[in-house]
């Protein structure tokens, strides 16, 4: 069995795995990226049409890695974010108020994970592995070891970016309290008649919010993304059907916006939950990205979530004097991620309960609540400057 030495093994080359490995590689840390599976040479990996919402601050963190410069001309801004519960009367207009900023981008992720991985090729200090099957993880107080069936690596630091369903977390035995939702979420890719203008949509219905989000222009179409929450049987049942129902069906929901749908390129089902771990570390293991926490899509934020893990792991790793994969090290990591981790799960939780509840009294008081937020501009400001990363 071959063994290999490296500073720091990142497990999962998901988008949040690839930005941290381009962050540490960076650095001159010697890094090595593994994953089961090669995703961007699958036939899947081609078929998957879904976006990844990037908030102006985390375009920024891209900016410092020289990455944005590569990614800026597959990026849609959004300059606006118009919001309607159940009714055209109950909206709430968002507007960037800060010079040159935008409101966020929307990214492909087959064409923001070929980027990465065509960069990552270029550190001479950063070896990619697909074919690793982890097996079993060892800790000492020296150095953990990470056995697949043909190879051990040994490194200073383990960074755990496998997803919701981590492998690591089963293996080094972290809890997390996981809420799962009775709805799950259509995503939709299509060509369209009308021209958004850089305008993203959400629309609160009964079911569940359906966000329609601005692509680049693709063979001279108009290009959207629609995430619509709703039942699992519902929506398995709109996708079994042929593209020219599910197109009219969706021409009159979201017609008025968007026009005539010209053609439907994808249509997938994910099921809904949320879940956040007991901690984001685990001896010289860290979390990030989804491994560690995963949020109800209602807010569009949990991929600039897990980004902003990479920007605490690449702000103390910048650090020479605090030991890399120490027990301080990984300590201060998760105290600062932990705390907006914990604070998103729960408020996007309750922003789904509130939306989703029908009741008479407390929809009045909800739309009384959209018109006072909607006339007042500096509340505004303080909603957009947070979900902007700022």
């Amino acid at each position: 069995m071959k063994e290999f030495n490296t500073d720091v093994l990142i497990v999962g080359s998901g988008l949040v795995g690839l930005v941290a490995a381009h962050c540490l590689s960076s650095l001159n840390y010697k890094v090595t990226l593994v994953d089961k599976k090669d995703f961007i040479n699958t036939k899947n990996h081609f078929n998957d049409t879904r976006t990844v919402a990037v908030s102006e601050g985390s375009k920024c963190f891209l900016e410092d890695l020289s990455l944005w410069g590569l990614l800026k001309k597959h990026a849609e801004p959004i300059k606006t974010i118009k919001v309607y519960d159940r009714s055209s009367y109950n909206k709430i207009l968002f507007n960037n108020q800060i010079k040159h900023k935008k409101l966020g981008y929307v990214i492909e992720n087959k064409k923001f994970s070929k980027i990465l991985i065509n960069e990552l090729h270029k550190f001479k200090n950063t070896k990619i592995n697909y074919g690793f099957n982890l097996k079993d993880i060892k800790f000492d107080k020296v150095i953990p070891r990470a056995f697949s069936d043909k190879s051990i690596i040994n490194s200073k630091l383990i960074i755990a970016a496998d997803g919701k369903n981590s492998q690591i977390k089963k293996i080094a035995g972290n809890k997390s309290f996981r809420k799962n939702y009775s709805e799950s979420a259509l995503v939709l890719n299509f060509f369209h008649e009308k021209k958004l203008n850089n305008i993203a949509y959400e629309i609160f219905y009964n079911t569940g919010p359906l966000a329609i989000l601005p692509m680049k222009s693709a063979d001279k179409y108009y290009q959207s993304t629609v995430i619509w929450s709703n039942r699992d049987e519902f929506l398995k049942k709109l996708i079994s059907l042929e593209n020219i129902f599910i197109r009219n069906f969706m021409e009159e929901k979201i017609g008025e916006i968007v026009g005539n749908i010209i053609k439907i390129n994808s249509s997938q089902i994910f099921p809904l939950s949320a879940h956040i771990n007991d901690s984001f570390i685990n001896k010289q293991l860290i979390y990030i990205g989804d491994a560690a926490h995963s949020i109800h899509p209602i807010a569009g934020q949990g991929w600039n979530l897990g980004v902003n893990d990479v920007k605490n792991l690449y702000e103390l790793s910048k650090n020479k004097k605090i030991d890399i994969g120490s027990d301080l090290f990984c300590r201060m990591y998760n105290n600062k991620s932990y705390h907006k981790a914990f604070q998103l799960f729960q408020v996007t939780d309750r922003l789904n309960s509130h939306f989703i509840y029908s009741g008479n009294v407390y929809r009045f008081l909800s739309n009384i609540g959209f018109n006072i937020i909607d006339k007042n501009q500096s509340m505004k400001n303080k909603i957009t400057k947070y979900a902007m990363g700022f």
